[in-house]
């Protein structure tokens, strides 16, 4: 004949006690992990906004030089030498 299974409400308060300790554990891995998460999209989130700064200003950049060079061609001499005057 089988043993029936005698489960007494202390093994149970045990089982409960275990279950929710374990919880606490995964709960509290939880919340690390979103505190680093938190931390890894703060420091994305910088450098997000240094790219777009470095791009703006490489944008501006790149627009202003060759309006300079145009503007100051005839004082550089860029090009070919020319002949001097005599």
């Amino acid at each position: 004949m089988p043993v029936p299974d005698d489960v007494s409400h202390g093994d149970i308060y045990h089982k409960l006690g275990s279950l929710e300790g374990k919880l606490e554990t995964v709960l509290l891995q939880l919340t690390e992990k979103r505190s680093d998460m938190a931390a890894v999209f703060a420091r994305l989130r910088e450098v997000e906004t240094r790219v777009a700064i470095g791009v703006g200003i490489a944008a501006v950049l790149s627009f202003v030089i060759p309006i300079l060079f145009t503007a100051a061609a005839p004082k550089l001499h860029l090009g070919s030498p020319t002949q001097q005057h005599r």
